[in-house]
């Protein structure tokens, strides 16, 4: 009898993780038209899959670390 590793891989060290553009915009709870304006600003990159349009959500991120800096956290 064999056994089956049933743990969910692990990414890759440096592995993008990608959403379409609806799901980037749930991520964000923000509107699919406010990561257009990102995007028309040259603050987040856009990339095509076909038709699809895709967000690197570690970029996103970075994103939203740098648009927050002079913000100061709840605990801070």
């Amino acid at each position: 009898m064999s056994t089956r590793n049933t743990s969910a891989p692990t990414p890759k060290a440096g592995a993008r993780r990608w959403a379409s553009l609806n799901e980037a915009a749930e991520y964000l709870r923000a509107h699919p038209k406010t990561l257009a304006r990102r995007f028309s600003d040259g603050l987040l990159i856009r990339y095509r899959v076909g038709r699809r349009v895709m967000v690197d959500l570690d970029e996103l991120d970075e994103l939203v670390v740098a648009s927050a800096g002079g913000l100061k956290t709840l605990t801070g």
